[in-house]
């Protein structure tokens, strides 16, 4: 099994990435192969219609960027809020995606805050970034509040880091039962992206 991370911050060395590594590691831990995508060391040109031709200098580049994208069997996408939104790397990384590169598979969402906040990012992806690509989002996500003050040692440091440490570590472990059931959906001979590539 082979699960994509994506940090969607436009930093590099970002916290958020320092978050992303983290779930690398649980997963790690589990046995599972992940594939990090890393929005700030390794930015994507803004999409643009290019995209829709097949020889185009922007799609050819696009193949070589995705490679291990479509192959992973679950999704773990990492946002931190900027000004209450999900960071505009990550939402420009789903324009680039067709139907058949995600579609019917989980996803997890993380979001990360310097603060208090952390809501706003969830609820924007789950509306409006899962139409196309079809990614299914599993019910639990996590909000990374505080940040700079967790995930900095090899141990926890405060009763908020071991409290986070615990639910990224629980939801990990969803996300990849998630993936196993969901390879029965995509075997079922039910899923047809070439009459129906887009949602409604």
């Amino acid at each position: 099994m082979t699960i994509t991370l994506v940090c969607g911050s436009h930093r590099k060395n970002s916290q958020s990435l320092k978050v992303t590594k983290f779930l690398a590691s649980i997963l790690d831990k589990n046995g599972i192969e992940t594939n990090l995508i890393d929005l700030g060391n390794k930015p994507l040109p803004v999409w643009d219609p290019g995209m829709w031709e097949r020889d185009s200098e922007i799609k050819k580049f696009w193949i070589g960027y995705s490679k291990g994208i479509a192959e992973s069997d679950a999704y773990i996408f990492i946002t931190p809020e900027y000004a209450g939104m999900a960071s505009p790397a990550l939402k420009n990384f789903f324009l680039y995606l067709t139907g058949g590169d995600i579609s019917h598979k989980p996803g997890l969402i993380i979001t990360v805050s310097s603060g208090i906040g952390g809501s706003y990012p969830n609820a924007e992806l789950r509306m409006s970034s899962y139409k196309n690509t079809r990614i299914v989002y599993i019910p639990d996500h996590v909000i990374v509040r505080h940040v700079e003050s967790i995930l900095n040692a090899e141990t926890p440091e405060s009763k908020d880091d071991e409290y986070i440490r615990n639910r990224l570590t629980y939801v990990c472990k969803v996300l990849i039962e998630y993936a196993k059931a969901f390879t029965l959906i995509r075997s079922s001979g039910v899923i047809d992206i070439k009459t129906y590539p887009f949602g409604l």
